[in-house]
């Protein structure tokens, strides 16, 4: 074999190896990326199919946003309910547990921390401006604790498919006992996905992008 022949080959096998990098990288068929055909693991994928985004309707015609925090807390301070509007209430947010402290329910919640004066104050305003009944009210509530404690309901979904929620930095350990009182409602660290209740006093705001 010549000295040209052998150059010849070399050129080749360069050729091929610096084209086989190409297609790696780029992808073949449809120009699609590897990573845009990397499934999602059980954490995304509940949080997909669970945790409402923002702007989603809602059945009282008031888009999903954390910016509505402070006008269901304001309701909750100004609403006043009467003893049949509190049973009806208490009826609908008795079977949820609260998800800043699960070991109580949302009609009481452990203390009156932000969340709850959020949901106490939008289940007040469902009551007396749109006369929700108990069933609706129920729907209303469990949509907007999704939407402001996505930590929560994604680690209670993961324990319930056999997962460990830690694995993927998340909780459902009580936001009391955990010094979490004064944190937002969620927020994330390099290696942990974090709920509180968004202050005891005044409002501790979701920091968004």
């Amino acid at each position: 074999m010549t000295e040209k022949t052998k150059s010849m080959l070399w050129k080749i096998v360069f050729f091929s190896i610096f084209l086989f990098g190409i297609m790696t990288v780029v992808g073949c068929g449809g120009g699609k990326s590897a990573a845009a055909d990397k499934p999602l693991n059980a954490s995304e994928r509940i949080w997909a199919k669970i945790i409402p985004v923002k702007g989603t309707t809602t059945g009282y015609k008031l888009p999903l946003s954390l910016n509505n925090t402070q006008q269901f807390i304001d309701w909750y301070n100004t609403i006043n309910l009467t003893s049949a509007q509190r049973t009806l209430r208490d009826k609908a947010l008795e079977p949820l547990v609260a998800p800043c402290c699960d070991e109580y329910p949302m009609s009481t919640c452990c203390c009156e921390c932000n969340l709850s004066r959020s949901v106490w104050g939008l289940a007040a305003y469902l009551i007396t401006e749109k006369g929700y009944t108990t069933d609706q009210l129920q729907e209303a509530i469990l949509q907007w604790l999704h939407f402001i404690r996505p930590d929560y309901y994604v680690a209670s979904a993961l324990k319930k498919e056999g997962e460990i929620p830690r694995v993927f930095g998340l909780s459902t350990q009580s936001s009391c006992y955990t010094n979490h009182c004064d944190l937002p409602f969620y927020s994330k660290t390099e290696y942990l996905q974090r709920g509180g209740c968004g202050g005891m006093k005044d409002l501790v705001q979701v920091k968004t992008d």
